[in-house]
């Protein structure tokens, strides 16, 4: 794990880069007890992925709009009453796990350890197939 201005060095960005992707509910960083934010290889992995996706023109309302279409509730098999209340279903603009708290409302598991969050690296190949779909026509 590295701190935020290592990780920030590098991704030769800065670090209110940093901030601001995860006010946008593009990742959830790790927190320690005093707010110190660390970094796995994955997140760092993830943040190069970011990067590289709206450096090819994919805004960040773009990648957060593809990372809603996850479908959370199928693969955690939530029941239609649970469906009802989820922010993954009544906020189509946002991935799961940029809720509020970044706690599952259903099981109160942190969204990092989850697996619809580690689906995150999957929206680069979403993007592609959305595109595919999108030449071809209906």
């Amino acid at each position: 794990m590295v701190k935020i201005g290592e990780a920030a060095r590098i991704l030769g960005i800065s670090i209110r880069t940093i901030h601001m992707y995860e006010r946008e509910g593009l990742f959830i960083s790790f927190k320690n007890e005093a707010g110190t934010r660390y970094f796995s290889k994955d997140d760092i992995q993830w943040l190069i992925e970011l990067r590289r996706m709206i450096k090819s023109s994919l805004s960040i309302a773009g990648i957060r709009a593809l990372m809603a279409l996850i479908p959370c509730w199928e693969i955690r098999h939530c029941d239609y009453r649970s469906r009802n209340n989820c922010p993954a279903i009544t906020d189509h603009d946002a991935p799961c796990w940029a809720n509020q708290n970044n706690l599952c409302e259903e099981t109160g598991q942190q969204c990092r350890q989850c697996e619809v969050y580690k689906l995150r690296f999957k929206v680069a190949t979403l993007k592609n197939i959305v595109e595919i779909k999108l030449k071809e026509g209906p």
